[in-house]
């Protein structure tokens, strides 16, 4: 099921990824991304959030030097990526496929 969260920002993208403008497609990894790093002071909030292609994420992440900020501590485990192939957009509705 998508989260509540990534349906929205679909929505509000147009399912397009923020960073290379293309449709995200079946089978790609989706991130939420903070568009101003926690560790650089972003805020956790809607209007700090957008989403990226997995591979569009790492590029960001590796140009905004927030990777190097990040905690050391382990014990939080990173969530899996929301699988875009489980849903479809249908008369600007999203809809869970089986």
């Amino acid at each position: 099921e998508v989260p509540t969260r990534v349906a929205k920002l679909l929505k509000t993208q147009n399912g397009l990824c923020a960073h290379c403008g293309n449709y995200f497609q079946d089978g790609d990894s989706i991130e939420v991304d903070h568009i101003i790093p926690l560790s650089l002071g972003g805020r956790d909030s809607y209007d700090n959030w957008q989403l990226l292609h997995r591979h569009c994420h790492d590029k960001k992440t590796a140009l905004d030097g927030s990777l190097g900020n990040k905690s050391s501590c382990n014990s939080a485990k990173p969530k899996p990526p929301v699988e875009s192939n489980l849903w479809v957009w249908e008369n600007d509705m999203l809809v869970m496929t089986y």
